[in-house]
């Protein structure tokens, strides 16, 4: 299934995530993304994205340095490897000079997902509130980490009324009273994508990670999406594969040179 809207999710997702900190700089237009939060990280908090298959690789790349250089900042290009759409911006990026620095499957589910009973102790709760959202980041700048990206690149998440959205739902698993694992659905043209999915240490190996994960899955689709996507670390895998989440195609990060 390679499926456009599964594309679209993901840049429209950006764009919602990246209004999260007031402070990001957003370039967003029908055929493209550019978004430079108030981190310097050029994976997470500065990258480009190409929304229209049909706009010229080159031309992009090109914009895309000017937006980016203006505020001093490297940043990241996400391609779709190996599919043909996206064939003539790999070959503009490395061109440009750009570099393959990571690559992540994109998976998708079709179907809800059984929600297991929790471990003694948790406690499974989906945010209602803005104050809820401290928690949410919380769990994310200390989880992220572990994949080598500094938790300051979350500081900036400061408008917690986005994760109240209608299209938005995000859940927060607690362990003994404490915020342990977190995972989010940004549903759009029927595709609910599945974002920022992490578990603190202690929390990994007690199905808290699996926990928020169908929880944000079936919100998707009570929210109506048709499918579910995710992008998948290598530590989240096989615990979405075990899900039911099957590989469709990889994304590739690719890092601008230096401004």
């Amino acid at each position: 299934m390679a499926d456009d809207r599964l594309h679209v999710n993901l840049v429209d997702s950006s764009r919602q995530l990246f209004e999260l900190d007031p402070a990001a700089a957003v370039m967003a237009a029908d055929d493209r993304l550019f978004g430079a939060g108030s981190h310097s990280h050029p994976v997470i908090s500065n990258a480009a994205f190409r929304r229209d298959d049909s706009l010229d690789a080159a031309e992009f790349i090109a914009r895309a340095q000017d937006f980016f250089d203006d505020r001093g900042r490297e940043f990241s290009v996400w391609i779709r490897a190996a599919q043909t759409a996206d064939r003539d911006l790999a070959e503009a990026a490395a061109a440009a000079g750009f570099q393959l620095v990571y690559e992540m499957p994109e998976m998708v589910l079709a179907a809800a997902v059984d929600e297991l009973p929790l471990p003694s102790g948790a406690d499974l709760r989906r945010l209602s509130e803005p104050r809820q959202a401290e928690d949410y980041w919380k769990v994310a700048a200390a989880s992220y980490t572990s994949i080598g990206f500094p938790a300051e690149i979350f500081s900036g998440y400061s408008n917690h009324t986005g994760l109240l959205a209608e299209n938005v739902a995000a859940f927060i698993a607690y362990l003994d009273g404490e915020p342990v694992s977190i995972a989010m659905t940004v549903v759009s043209h029927g595709v609910a994508g599945i974002y920022w999915v992490g578990s603190l240490e202690q929390a990994r190996g007690k199905g808290l990670g699996r926990a928020v994960t169908a929880a944000a899955t079936n919100a998707g689709f009570e929210l109506g999406a048709e499918t579910a996507s995710l992008q998948a670390s290598a530590m989240g895998k096989p615990i979405y594969e075990a899900m039911g989440f099957e590989a469709v195609y990889d994304y590739q990060l690719f890092i601008s040179p230096g401004p």
